[in-house]
């Protein structure tokens, strides 16, 4: 059972989406109120505000995603945090923070590097407003390098914008994706390639790769199967070692229709069948990803599932919607090694009478895994089990 370490009060609107950095303690929240806030994941320290981010958005924050480090980053290079935020105002923010000053040498600064990125003295400040979409952005999402940043909008595209990790300093569009009949709800990247998916109003999540001909992105995939609007997905890390297959890819899905799905498909792509049906325009001479519904957890929620999350430390699912219920899954060994998913707990009420948003997995400073819920109540919630 989860039990409540922290309530947040962040917001004085709805919280919308939280997002926690991969290997700083930072946790970035987004809201109507038009701001996103930044805490230190530290027990220890209470959660502590880093930084304000306001005064840029002139609708609702929707949506914010931390940028991953930089692959193979040497250990005498000081990787610094950046955030992209997306607003209903059609915009998407970038920020980040300089270089810290500081009076210990360089040694002692990389040694304490954690300590010092993740410090309520340093200044966030806006780096880029990236505009392109004609209508409000629902979510952002980076690549696994920090050099891709995808964007998905109510005006049925996904953008997808090109920058240099190390200074982000321009975002080149390199592909708008229009292959979705309806509003596009969420896009999430392969923790490990450039394979991305996109849920949406159109009941469908798409799945979109870099043609290996000519560098254009291309629909790879439709997974049909849900019976309302798909609000969320996330991919499984194949690498943990809870995942079923290291090259098996899996992605889980939470929808309108009360139900929290799992897809899979095998590594290896085949040949499209020129015959083959319900493929978009836009998949041109790229291979076809070969997808199927493999399960739908046990049902749990009474309203829409709004979000879901897959932990790569646990294997574990958690899922939160319109219900205000948290509900974890987990994947155990059945019968004839079958593998299976159950119910691991469950809990009610978890922002009390309102809908939640959002759920991650994430670390505190002390490498202890949590879950963080945002709620329309305009608290960020964080839970251990």
């Amino acid at each position: 059972m989860v039990q409540l370490i922290k309530s947040i009060k962040a917001h004085s609107d709805k919280a919308w989406s939280v997002s926690a950095h991969k290997t700083l303690p930072l946790l970035a929240t987004a809201s109507t109120d038009k701001t996103s806030k930044i805490y230190k994941l530290s027990a220890l320290q209470n959660f502590p505000q880093v930084s304000e981010l306001e005064d840029t958005h002139k609708r609702s924050i929707r949506s914010v995603a931390f940028k991953p480090p930089l692959p193979g980053a040497e250990s005498n290079f000081l990787d610094l945090p950046a955030l992209a935020a997306g607003s209903f105002d059609s915009t998407i923010s970038v920020w980040g923070i300089d270089e810290p000053e500081t009076e210990i040498d360089d040694e002692e600064v990389l040694a304490n590097a954690t300590e010092i990125l993740s410090s309520p003295n340093n200044e966030w400040n806006l780096m880029a407003i990236i505009e392109g979409h004609e209508n409000e952005i629902k979510a952002v999402d980076w690549n696994h390098t920090g050099s891709l940043l995808a964007s998905c909008s109510r005006d049925k595209t996904v953008w997808i914008w090109e920058t240099d990790p190390e200074t982000l300093e321009e975002f080149e569009c390199i592909s708008v994706l229009n292959d979705h009949q309806h509003d596009i709800k969420h896009v999430t990247w392969h923790p490990h390639q450039n394979l991305l998916a996109s849920s949406s109003y159109d009941d469908t999540i798409r799945l979109y790769k870099q043609d290996i001909d000519d560098d254009d992105w291309s629909c790879v995939g439709v997974l049909n199967g849900h019976e309302g609007t798909v609000w969320c997905s996330q991919f499984e890390d194949n690498k943990s070692v809870h995942a079923a297959s290291s090259n098996k890819i899996r992605l889980v899905s939470a929808s309108d229709d009360l139900t929290v799905r799992i897809w899979s498909s095998v590594s290896d792509e085949v040949e499209r069948d020129s015959n083959a049906e319900y493929i978009p325009s836009s998949i041109k001479h790229t291979s076809e990803m070969v997808w199927e519904q493999e399960s739908v957890l046990p049902a749990a929620h009474k309203y829409p599932v709004y979000s879901v999350s897959w932990s790569s430390k646990t294997g574990k699912i958690a899922s939160v919607g319109s219900d205000g219920k948290i509900v974890i899954y987990k994947e155990i060994k059945g019968d004839n090694d079958e593998r299976k998913w159950v119910i691991d707990s469950q809990k009610e009420s978890a922002h009390g009478v309102h809908e939640i948003n959002s759920v991650i997995w994430a670390s505190l400073d002390d490498d202890s895994e949590v879950l963080i819920t945002a709620g329309d109540d305009g608290h960020v919630n964080i839970w251990k089990e």
